[in-house]
C-alpha cells in the first residue's frame, strides 16, 4: 500500500536552469500558484489537504506541494481493476443512482490517473 500523502517536489536546480536569475523568487512563486491551482482542480475533499511547503535558504529554496489524503496516490496514479470485500460486515452497502444497493462483493472496473498535481504545476510555471 503507498505511503499516505503524495507530494511534487519543485527543484531549484532545474528550475534555474531555465529560468536564470531570480530563480528562488520563482520557485516560491510556482509552488504557492501550483497548490492554488490544484486545490481548484482536486476531487472532493482532497482540495482541503493540499498545501505548499517552502523550505532551504533564502537564496536556494525548494518547494513540495502536499497532498495529505489517503486516497491522493489512487487518483493520481488510477486504480487496476480489483475486487472490493466487506472487511468487518458480510455485505457491502452503497449508493448507486439514489437506491442503496447491498452487495457481497464488487467488481471494480478501476480507475483511470488524474494527475492534477502535474497539470497544476504546468499550468503555474506557463507550460500548459
Amino acid at each position: 500500500m503507498p505511503a499516505r500523502g503524495e507530494f511534487l517536489t519543485i527543484d531549484r536546480r532545474k528550475l534555474q536552469q531555465l529560468a536564470g536569475r531570480g530563480a528562488g523568487t520563482k520557485v516560491v512563486a510556482i509552488t504557492t500558484k501550483t497548490a492554488a491551482l490544484a486545490a481548484t482542480m482536486a476531487p472532493g475533499s482532497m482540495k482541503q489537504t493540499i498545501r505548499p511547503i517552502i523550505s532551504g535558504t533564502k537564496n536556494a529554496p525548494f518547494g513540495i506541494v502536499m497532498v495529505d489524503h489517503p486516497a491522493a496516490p489512487y487518483v493520481l496514479n488510477g486504480t487496476k481493476p480489483h475486487v472490493i470485500l466487506p472487511r468487518n460486515k458480510k455485505v457491502l452497502r452503497f449508493t448507486v443512482g439514489g437506491n442503496v444497493v447491498y452487495a457481497r462483493r464488487v467488481d471494480h472496473p478501476g480507475t483511470k490517473p488524474n494527475n492534477f498535481l502535474m497539470k497544476a504545476m504546468l499550468m503555474a510555471a506557463g507550460k500548459n
